[in-house]
């Protein structure tokens, strides 16, 4: 017996403390749909591996999401919490709402996640960093 979804989503949420690409392409289900925010759609296991190897090679290493409240039902998961990371030694943080969507296997086969992208932007360059175009 798979675990169940809230637990699916709590694992997947706490495996970026300590982020392996591997490890968290295989939460997703092949056909997954990864709907990031702002800023794109990506379709398919391949293209989810993809943006996650991008933004590991960001380098904001661990990144460790408090979650403030988390609801679910049959295989819908709901989360609001913050991510809290660092570059370049300095701390970061981002407000962030997430919906999951669990198959009966255990796999993620929807994420959705929303956060506004301007607050993140504005650390950074007030870090004097350079945000990517």
């Amino acid at each position: 017996m798979s675990d169940s979804p809230e637990m699916v989503v709590r694992r997947f949420l706490a495996a970026f403390a300590d982020p392996k690409l591997d490890e968290l392409v295989g939460f997703f289900g092949d056909d997954a749909v990864f709907i990031d925010g702002p800023r794109r759609v990506h379709r398919g296991v391949g293209a989810i591996r993809s943006e996650l190897a991008a933004e590991l090679a960001m380098g904001f290493g661990s990144v460790w999401i408090d979650v403030h409240s988390l609801v679910a039902s049959g295989g819908t998961v709901m989360m609001e919490g913050t991510e809290n990371y660092r570059i370049g030694g300095k701390p970061f943080s981002l407000e962030v709402m997430g919906a999951f969507e669990v198959d009966a296997d255990g796999r993620i086969t929807r994420w959705r996640y929303s956060y506004d992208l301007k607050p993140v932007t504005d650390q950074v360059e007030a870090a004097g960093f350079k945000v990517p175009g």
